[in-house]
């Protein structure tokens, strides 16, 4: 990336006059020769849905992890293939003038779960995945950002742009924060009961026969939001749930994919990685039980072995914790343990992404054959639910999410989405049962009144 200092230094608590006068010079002055053309401003610290709510509906992502920046968008400047050489020759052609404090631009985006897991109703304008940089994003931590992308010969006028940047930093200054009021919905669809303990059943007489070791099945429900529940509002209860979770939204077309995940797949900065093993699950009050159970102790086993076996030709150095530790969060508990490592040398976080994906906690052991049964017998396709999203940089550092407790808003509609992992001694019931309380965690932020 072609950074270019600004010919000055911003100081002090930023200021709408200074910031639009750099924006303005910017624009001014941007060279014929960039193709992609990004400026970045300070801007009021404010929560990231405070950039989505001055124009609704431009809103294009939004990236809001519990101990990390926060990112949110408007609209779509450019979007990208998601493979190392294609982010990295976009980055390569991009010109960026800011200050020399300001953060680097990011692109956020996804992958369906399997090829061909979203090709068709509700999920065709997600396709296998995509990776976009937003119009103007809003980075958010300590500080605060504001950039303009601009990846079209023609610019908008410099009047259209300060238009806009005024509208945005209006909202950023007097944010919403009430969270929405409950709406009524009603379940018009979804895999029954009587169908799961079948499709357990032969998760199991093909484990014992030497087929798999595990297979993470998963069901939905269809959900009628018969008095409307926007996505923006949906996300707001989220945040209010589950705030130790990562809340994403990638909006496509008339369809808001969207979540608030508690699983890292893998986080890049520098030579330095993170991601976590998360298996096993129960509710509150049965984390002895759980963490003495030799099945969930198994499961939980098979995802942190899967996990140093995919990062250990990338890594020098590589461990986990020696013991999992009990996740909490408000509707359920995890078996957990956090797993780091050193890189060997500088690898994408793409690349990372790739040799994880997925893991035995949403796929199963062995992998292509777990893929393959989910594929055949699942009644409804997966799309985007528990596929990697998240953003990278043109540094190859990032981060990525296993997109759980999400779902897809679309027509006045939500397809949501949990699984439970399958192994030989599963109770077709308890796993229903488990299904069931994780997706309480978006049918909750879809009703908003706390179930």
């Amino acid at each position: 990336m072609r950074s270019q200092s600004a010919a000055f230094a911003f100081e002090g608590a930023p200021t709408r006059e200074t910031s639009r006068a750099f924006l303005e010079q910017a624009i001014r002055t941007r060279t014929s020769t960039a193709d992609n053309f990004i400026v970045t401003v300070p801007a009021p610290v404010a929560p990231p849905d405070a950039l989505l709510r001055a124009f609704p509906n431009e809103a294009s992502i939004l990236w809001d992890p519990p101990q990390t920046d926060a990112c949110s968008g408007l609209g779509v400047a450019k979007t990208l293939t998601p493979n190392v050489s294609a982010i990295g020759d976009f980055f390569d052609r991009a010109d960026h003038v800011a200050d020399a404090a300001s953060p680097a631009p990011r692109v956020f985006g996804g992958a369906s779960f399997a090829p061909g897991a979203a090709q068709q109703m509700p999920w065709e304008s997600f396709g296998d995945g995509f990776l976009l940089l937003p119009t103007w994003t809003y980075h958010v931590g300590e500080r605060a950002w504001l950039s303009l992308a601009v990846c079209e010969p023609e610019s908008p006028t410099t009047e259209q742009v300060l238009e806009v940047f005024d509208a945005i930093w209006d909202s950023l200054e007097r944010p919403i924060g009430v969270i929405p009021s409950p709406v009524s919905v009603r379940r018009i669809d979804e895999a029954d009961h009587e169908t799961w303990s079948r499709q357990v059943e032969d998760i199991r007489r093909n484990i014992k026969n030497g087929v798999f070791e595990k297979v993470v099945a998963a069901r939905h429900c269809v959900v009628e939001l018969e008095t409307g529940a926007g996505s923006l509002d949906v996300l707001k209860r989220l945040e209010a749930r589950f705030p130790g979770c990562t809340r994403f939204a990638m909006w496509q077309g008339d369809a808001a994919f969207l979540g608030a995940s508690p699983e890292l797949l893998i986080s890049r900065r520098g030579p330095s990685v993170l991601s976590e093993a998360l298996a096993g699950s129960t509710e509150h009050g049965d984390a002895a039980r759980m963490m003495a159970s030799s099945k969930e102790r198994e499961e939980h086993q098979l995802v942190v072995r899967a996990i140093l076996k995919a990062l250990d030709p990338f890594c020098d150095s590589l461990r986990s914790a020696s013991e999992p530790s009990v996740r909490e969060l408000p509707n359920v508990l995890h078996m957990q343990t956090p797993i780091e490592g050193h890189l060997r040398e500088p690898t994408h976080i793409l690349s990372l992404v790739k040799a994880l994906h997925p893991t035995p906690a949403v796929g199963g052991v062995p992998t292509n054959e777990a893929i393959q049964w989910i594929v055949e017998h699942e009644a409804q396709a997966r799309g985007w639910y528990s596929a990697p999203v998240g953003w990278t940089d043109a540094a190859g550092d990032g981060e990525f999410v296993v997109a759980l407790r999400s779902g897809l808003l679309r027509d006045g509609k939500a397809w949501v989405y949990a699984g439970a992992g399958i192994m030989a001694d599963s109770d077709p019931d308890a796993e229903y049962a488990e299904t069931e309380l994780k997706m309480q965690a978006l049918l909750g932020a879809l009703h908003g009144d706390g179930r």
